[in-house]
């Protein structure tokens, strides 16, 4: 992989995470997708993993923590240097480069690309040139992941992500479409509510795919529906519940859930909240369904909640 050693001019450096990313005790974004654990079972010690737009790492570390071969890339300088510092201080290996994804130069074949928020602040000729070349360095049934934010009237695009330069460059389905001579193994869309150190609490309309190429051996990926049932929490109450709120409060307030998924991290990962630090030692995923409402519980408080349009489902392997 070749990359730029040109400034970014052009690029707004007032974008909302750069606070967090200059800041080495807090965790900006915290840690890993559950998209991203999920796949995670399947890659073999070894597997060459790209995340673009990697932030402080949360993907990446996690990734290279299990024994892929990682190499991460970011445009902001701050982002990069504080992954790179928490990557020598726990002895994980990884490559971290500061570059400007939309104009990399793909020499390498990799097993897993992934690349989350950050397609969305291109122009939309640029993200289809750059997932073209994407697609072309993936290795036979390899994968690429992707998390975009398609905002709309009713949930739209608030200041922080404006000033970021976010471009509204996809529309409904069109990510999907690009993929469709590629196995879908998810597609989700959602809206989801969190924030971050220094930002309040905002809102992220998603649209979230895992694609795989064909060719290739490896486990076969399964996706399965989440058995949610049909009531959702009343929205008013859905509402109320406020980042940070412990776990025990939520079940007082909105009953049992549903249906409880559990992803544990063991070891150091990226912190959890905006009140949280840089790293915590063990790192505890559930999402809580109640039908299509979803609670985000990370290690005993709610960080996030969710919406569905689609419907909620698991990613297996074997």
């Amino acid at each position: 992989m070749k990359t730029t050693t040109r400034e970014f001019e052009h690029l707004p450096f007032n974008a909302f995470w750069e606070k967090g990313y200059k800041d080495g005790n807090v965790s900006t974004m915290g840690g890993p997708n559950h998209d991203i654990v999920e796949l995670a079972a399947a890659l073999p010690p070894g597997t060459r993993v790209l995340d673009l737009g990697c932030g402080e790492g949360r993907n990446a570390f996690f990734l290279a923590g299990r024994g892929c071969q990682v190499t991460a890339v970011d445009r902001s300088a701050a982002g990069i240097e504080k992954l790179s510092a928490l990557a020598k201080r726990t002895g994980v290996p990884l490559r971290a480069v500061v570059a400007d994804i939309a104009e990399l130069e793909l020499r390498d074949t990799w097993d897993v690309i992934m690349a989350h928020g950050v397609i969305d602040y291109l122009d939309n000729r640029t993200w289809r040139s750059l997932l073209a070349r994407l697609k072309a360095h993936t290795a036979p049934g390899g994968y690429n992941a992707y998390t975009c934010m398609l905002f709309t009237d009713e949930y739209p695009a608030g200041p922080e992500f404006l000033a970021a330069g976010f471009k509204h460059s996809l529309a409904q389905g069109e990510l999907a479409a690009f993929y469709g001579d590629w196995e879908q193994v998810r597609h989700d869309r959602y809206v989801k509510w969190d924030q971050h150190p220094g930002i309040p609490l905002h809102c992220h309309p998603v649209d979230k795919l895992v694609a795989r190429k064909p060719g290739g051996g490896g486990p076969a990926p399964r996706r399965e529906p989440v058995p949610v049932g049909e009531v959702d929490l009343p929205r008013a109450l859905f509402d109320s519940v406020a980042m940070g709120t412990p776990a025990e409060e939520v079940l007082a307030r909105c009953g049992e859930p549903a249906v409880v998924d559990t992803f544990t991290m063991e070891g150091v990962q990226l912190g959890v909240g905006p009140t949280d630090s840089l790293t915590v030692d063990g790192y505890r995923l559930s999402l809580w369904y109640y039908g299509r409402a979803v609670l985000y519980v990370i290690n005993g408080r709610v960080w996030g909640r969710a919406l569905h349009d689609s419907l909620p489902v698991r990613m297996t392997f074997g």
